[in-house]
């Protein structure tokens, strides 16, 4: 069904190339106004106004046909370069780091004076890097252009002056009329308009914007007038608030033009967004009003924090260190300079005689001399390496196949290279609980109604107390009632089209077992029903038939005629009840890259198309499929089945797909193709008692005249044919609770069908257990919706205002007890507080609980109701507002009904994870919204607060002197109680008055808990939460994880973000700074990568240093021989390879593959994690070592040379004296063996690869040098044939081999008795923890 296709009848013409369009003989000219509003916040870009300025679009294209169209107003744009600014701002991004400013400083002084060295030696090594870090930059930026250009090129079909035209997606104007197609994503923010549903609805998947693939479901505005094509260019205008980055808000309205002058409100419900897709809904006609840059898309991709590892704190202390000790040596060496040039130099005669005057200018010249000279202490190269190590790190996380789901195909993801070695240093994890510790699989457990307690038994309920079973024939009016509300106060979709695909997928079944094995393969509910009146006469074979049978042959033997339809084919009923299905086409699938040009022609399209299917028995099924028209008046039914067409690879025999939402996003097995059996439990499942052990024993009920065996098969039998059967009907909720207690109704026989213009059916099918009982023909009730009141984070609860059958109109509210039963009339007083005890009994078995209630509207207060609603909606500002002040006004005098209880399991090796990082001292903080009982349970089966743990509780505090008697009675107890583990639980209207009045007495008594639960929290809480420690003076270092969207906040402000891709959606994932699939491999990304990231960058960094200290230390003691000249020892071409090929790859080899320990051992031992923690081996007592060690080398380097010199130069073979050139030679190359061998003696993990990297840097040296001083260049330094007069003697090998030894043997020494001797490093002075004994001693003496 299209909007624009081939019908003959519509006039409409076939589109071949983009831009091409044809005059429609019925079409006026359409008409397009943008005020001067909406123009200035266009040229601002994305930039968004605060103020209380609105936009008015009018609906259509433009008024003025000589207007020029602005192009590009859809344009996305997600590269930070063009070619003109990339050179300007790609510089200016890498000179704001200090190393390379300082080197840019350094080059430009080294062309301005007369340099003692040769300017190229600061200026080639200083391209290098930025020439690295900008092709590095520069290509990912391409990337980016490209997938832009594939985004902003793809074609947009729009209705321009009448006329259908296909455009590129960036030339689509704020205004346009865009239609949009099945299966096809969103181009721009559109308000609904026109859908071929013929109740106005559209439904969508959202995952490219929040990660959720469930169906939601969009609404054309209430009473929108309906018009043709021609004229929906005069509807009106569209006022609405500027753009904003809440994807779940929209205020606006729409003023319809003529006579009428009404205002229509617009919310988000009437709002497509960009990057969302279309499903199950053939065609929708929407106005663009948020285009390009300002798409809310677009606004919250942008909102991404810049995350900085604590690690660069401490190279930036090193880095002002080295530059603080670089001052003070070019001090230091002009001074000396000064006195040589004043009282030593003027004695030495053959040196002529001392200049009288000393200007400004020979100060400028002698001072930059000596900085240019030691500008090699700060390294240049140190970012790039860093960089370039992060990024391969990274790329090791993701390859890490322990770190890959093969169930979902998803590794780990990492967004923030920049902070892997961050994960090695955690001090507090925060951590969300449904999704993150637990499943989010919901399974519906007991339940309380009117003061009892009943426990769920999959078609029964059974009586706590008397233990008898109830089915449905037996329920009470409370009982009923209570279903009933569950089974209609919800938002969930039947998935429309389940069963055709179901059909379509497959043209052959295999034969139905006793025990079915998937969708495919089951009875409708009625079927059930009545082969369990007949059962004893029915044999195997007769249930062995397909559904297509099934289906197209009526329940008494009557022929019917295949015809897709909304009504559930398996819900068919039979004599005596009539339902009038909705007839509607067959539609042929296309893929969602169908080209409008590979169109069939109008011929073509009018013929029928046969599929044939044949059945076991070789019964063939002909199903006609109907053209693919489009009418001109758009009063189209929905057209929701679907076929696919078989391909040319595909087995003509081939089993059928899943669900076709089953294969979108990435997640090919989000939803099962056959539902796994109950029988037999995976043992990786971690199950509780007494709630599981309730749940899976399915007892048939005791019957003395039936055999035991027999009926407990027939009971089984019958529970699985339900199962398949509400496995068909695919329910897609907003959470899966909702979900969970829809089907929970469903298995006891209320039935929820799905909804109709508005008209909720819930059928009533008995699910007998005994087979021998008559059958009863199965009923339907139907429920007219009004209104549904959202749920939102602030209410904790939603509502639907229905009319009955009778005319009597309900509200059914489900929501958070805490938040339910202040709304309850005091006659249900008794009653609230039955409830609440089982609430409470609930959460204690670690169940997720609801409380239920409604009550009888008068018309009056619903007239009071609709008025108030829509004086609201009318308003652009504070409209949330509002309409939650009329929702509470009508929420109110409810009768509770009951409460529910809902199972979600805990995820695998959840234990054994929080376990471990709590022995690796990371305090783990959960955060959740459930209330406190709940969380707790579940924080003791998961180990997150230890069994013999003193729990202390903050329950509704009310004011800042009530926490403060809180917080000093726990602190006391943490105190006094040495060696006592204590764990604090907390609820939401606690954290909130100790947030806003006792935030730092709060945060300080908090951190000493072993564990914190934190209950009952909204999301903002969650983020202030994670802010409140980060401001601690103790710097700890926060890591948060989630699965939600609910946590993005709080992700994004700890100091790491970890989402985990899960059952809430991705956003979680994408705002976060690495992703996987399960909570349980959170302890391998911190103990075992988290440890060697962290060990890895502390030995790049140290190294570094200890390097160029050695380099430049030989340059320092050189100046004390030469009466500080300011002359270099090295010649140009060592200063400018040293740090980018002597020095480079073995660190550089050593950084992304050292191992310090096996990957089981810090599995096992999770202790040794705590090694690295606040960054211990970048503190000032190993970056001292380093020094002193890199102080010691450049000596014995040094001054070994100068007395082989000093008493004995002639070390050639022919006998002769060296020149000065073989000095400076000799001396970097002792300095390139000794610095790399000394990486070998640091490095744990030792590789082939590994020591070949150290012999390539050690042979560059020689192959340089060699191919270097062959050549008379007489540039700098003239070492024409120096060095292979050192290679050829052996008294040189003989020398640095000497020196080697003499530079290592200290290092080799100590190395080995710490070793041997177990010697740890310890400090004289009293560190944190040994202040802390000394203050508990204190106080224990005191007392």
């Amino acid at each position: 069904m299209n909007f624009f296709g081939h019908d003959h009848l519509s006039g409409f013409r076939r589109i071949d190339r983009i831009g091409a369009h044809r005059q429609l003989p019925w079409a006026d000219q359409e008409s397009f106004h943008l005020k001067d509003a909406f123009l200035w916040n266009w040229h601002k870009g994305s930039r968004v106004s605060t103020g209380n300025d609105c936009l008015q679009i009018q609906i259509g294209g433009p008024q003025d046909a000589k207007r020029k169209r602005q192009k590009g107003q859809n344009r996305i744009k997600s590269t930070k370069y063009t070619l003109i600014t990339f050179l300007p701002q790609n510089l200016l991004e890498q000179f704001r780091r200090i190393a390379n400013f300082y080197f840019l400083v350094m080059t430009i002084i080294s062309l301005l004076i007369d340099s003692p060295v040769s300017p190229m030696t600061s200026l080639l090594p200083l391209v290098f890097v930025i020439a690295v870090t900008a092709a590095k930059q520069g290509y990912e930026d391409i990337l980016r252009y490209r997938t832009d250009n594939v985004v902003n090129s793809s074609p947009v079909t729009v209705i321009r002056d009448g006329k259908e035209a296909i455009i590129k997606s960036q030339d689509v104007i704020p205004g346009e009329l865009i239609v949009v197609e099945r299966d096809c994503d969103v181009p721009c923010d559109l308000v609904l308009l026109r859908s071929t549903d013929p109740h106005g609805k559209c439904f969508i998947t959202t995952a490219n914007l929040d990660g959720e693939s469930n169906l939601k479901t969009l609404m054309v505005p209430r009473d929108l007038p309906t018009v043709d094509l021609p004229e929906m260019h005069k509807l009106g205008m569209i006022e609405c608030e500027t753009p904003t980055t809440d994807l779940y808000s929209f205020n606006g309205k729409i003023e319809l033009k003529g006579g009428e002058g009404r205002v229509l409100p617009l919310s988000a419900e009437n709002v497509l967004l960009r990057g969302s897709r279309v499903k199950n809904t053939e065609c929708v006609i929407g106005c663009a009003v948020y285009t390009g840059m300002i798409s809310k898309l677009q606004l919250n991709s942008r909102l991404t924090r810049n995350k900085n590892a604590s690690s660069e704190t401490y190279i930036n202390r090193f880095l002002i260190v080295i530059l603080v000790a670089l001052i003070a040596i070019v001090t230091l060496l002009y001074f000396l300079k000064r006195y040589n040039e004043l009282f030593v130099i003027p004695k030495l005669t053959y040196l002529g005689d001392a200049t009288d005057s000393y200007s400004v200018k020979q100060f400028l010249q002698d001072y930059l001399s000596f900085l240019i000279l030691f500008n090699y202490l700060i390294p240049i190269s140190l970012y790039v390496t860093i960089e370039l190590q992060r990024v391969i790190g990274s790329w090791f996380m993701e390859w890490d196949l322990e770190l890959y789901e093969p169930e979902t195909d998803q590794p780990c993801v990492v967004n923030t290279s920049n902070l892997n070695e961050e994960l090695g240093q955690i001090n507090i994890l925060f951590s969300d609980k449904t999704g993150t510790l637990t499943k989010n699989e919901m399974n519906f457990q007991q339940c309380s109604i009117s003061g009892s307690k009943f426990l769920f038994k999959k078609t029964r309920l059974e009586d706590e107390e008397t233990k008898a079973l109830i089915d449905i024939n037996k329920f009470s009016a409370s009982q009923r009632v209570f279903f009933q509300a569950l089974s209609i106060c919800h938002t969930v979709q039947v998935a429309s089209g389940s069963l055709e695909q179901a059909d379509a997928g497959s043209a052959k079944r295999e034969p139905v077992t006793a025990t079915k094995s998937g969708p495919s393969q089951m009875y409708s509910i009625p079927d059930i029903t009545e082969e369990s009146h007949n059962a004893s006469q029915q044999s195997e074979l007769n249930v062995s038939h397909t559904i297509d049978n099934s289906v197209s042959a009526h329940p008494n033997g009557a022929s019917s005629t295949t015809i897709s339809s909304d009504v559930n084919p398996l819900l068919v009923s039979d004599d005596g009840y009539d339902v009038e299905p909705r007839r509607r086409p067959v539609v042929v699938k296309r893929s969602p890259n169908f080209a409008r040009s590979n169109r069939m022609h109008s011929g073509a399209a009018s013929e029928l198309t046969t599929v044939n299917q044949t059945d076991p028995n070789g019964a063939t099924n002909g199903v006609e499929a109907a053209p693919n028209f489009r009418p001109i008046s758009l009063q189209f039914r929905r057209s929701t089945s679907e076929k696919d067409l078989q391909q040319s690879w595909e087995a003509p025999n081939a089993p059928a797909p899943g669900h076709r939402r089953a294969h979108s996003y990435g997640a090919p097995n989000a939803y099962l193709t056959s539902p796994v059996s109950t029988s037999t439990p995976p043992a990786s499942v971690l199950f509780r008692s007494p709630s599981t052990t309730s749940r899976e024993s399915y007892a048939a009920p005791t019957f003395t005249r039936q055999p035991t065996i027999l009926v407990r098969a027939e009971s089984q039998r019958r529970k699985n044919e339900i199962r398949d059967f509400i496995f068909t009907l695919d329910y897609q909720a907003s959470s899966p609770d909702e979900k969970a207690l829809v089907e929970a109704c469903a298995n006891l026989g209320m039935v929820y069908t799905g909804d109709d213009d508005e008209t909720l059916r819930v059928r009533i099918v008995p699910p007998h257990m005994d087979y021998k009982r008559p059958f009863a023909k199965p009923r339907e009730e139907t429920f007219q919706r009004l209104h549904v009141l959202e749920f939102t984070s602030d209410r904790k609860r939603m509502s639907v205002i229905v009319r009955d059958a009778e005319g009597s109109k309900w509200i059914y509210t489900k929501g958070a007890e805490s938040y339910v039963f202040p709304l309850c009339a005091n006659s249900s007083a008794d009653l609230v507080s039955k409830t609440d005890a089982h609430i409470s009994d609930f959460a204690r078995l670690g169940l997720r609980t609801l409380a239920i209630a409604r009550r009888l509207i008068t018309e009056q207060e619903y007239q009071d109701f609709l008025a108030e609603l829509a004086q609201a909606n009318s308003s652009l500002e504070n409209r949330k507002q509002l309409s939650e002040q009329c929702y509470a006004k009508i929420e109110s005098n409810l009768d509770l009904l009951g409460a529910t209880a809902v199972e979600d399991a805990l995820q695998d090796d959840v234990a054994d994870t929080l376990v471990s990082l709590q022995a690796a001292g990371i305090k783990i903080w959960v955060l959740t919204g459930d209330k406190v009982e709940t969380a707790l349970n579940i924080a003791l089966s998961c180990g997150h607060i230890p069994p013999d743990a003193k729990k202390y509780f903050i329950m509704d505090c009310k004011n800042r002197e009530e926490m403060l008697q809180h917080l000093n009675a726990l602190d006391r107890e943490i105190i006094f109680g040495i060696g006592q583990q204590c764990a604090l639980l907390i609820d939401g209207k606690s954290l909130g008055v100790a947030l806003s009045e006792a935030s730092s007495e709060f945060r300080d008594v908090a951190v000493k808990c072993t564990a914190v639960l934190c209950c009952r929290l909204s999301p903002l809480q969650k983020s202030e939460v994670v802010s409140l420690i980060k401001s601690s003076n103790e710097n700890y270092n926060t890591a948060s994880i989630g699965d939600g969207a609910n946590d993005v906040s709080m992700i994004q402000e700890a100091h790491v973000g970890i989402g985990i891709m899960g059952r809430e959606g991705r956003q979680a994932a994408r705002c976060a700074d690495f992703a996987f699939a399960k909570f349980c491999m959170l302890k391998r990304l911190l103990l075992v990568h988290g440890h060697y990231h962290s060990v890895r960058l502390s030995l790049l960094v140290l190294y570094f240093f200890y390097k160029n200290i050695v380099f430049m230390g030989i340059m320092f003691l050189f100046q004390f021989h030469t009466l500080f000249s300011s002359s270099s020892v090295y010649d140009s071409l060592f200063l400018t390879l040293y740090n980018v090929i002597y020095t480079s790859l073995p660190i550089l080899f050593i950084a992304i593959s050292e191992k310090p320990y096996t990957e089981d051992t810090l599995m096992r031992t999770p202790q040794l994690y705590k090694k690295n923690t606040d960054n211990k081996q970048l503190h000032w007592p190993y970056f001292l070592m380093w020094v002193l060690f890199a102080i010691y080398h450049s000596v014995i380097i040094f001054y070994f040379a100068f007395c082989l010199f000093h008493y004995n130069n002639v070390i050639l073979n022919y006998g002769q004296t060296v020149a000065f050139s073989c000095f400076g030679t000799l001396l970097m190359w002792t300095v390139v063996v000794v610095v790399n061998l000394k990486l070998w003696l640091e490095s744990m993990y030792l590789s082939f690869w590994y020591i070949f990297t150290i012999i390539i840097s050690i042979l560059g040296f020689v192959v340089t040098t060699v191919i270097y001083n062959v050549i008379n260049l007489d540039y700098d330094t003239d070492i024409y044939w120096a060095y292979n007069n050192l290679l050829a003697s052996l008294p040189v090998w003989l020398w640095i081999t000497l020196t080697s030894v003499a530079c290592l043997v200290p290092d080799y020494t100590i190395r080995m008795l710490q070793r041997a001797l177990k010697i740890r490093s310890f400090s004289i002075f009293p560190g944190k923890q040994r202040k802390l004994q000394m203050r508990e001693k204190f106080e224990s003496t005191y007392l």
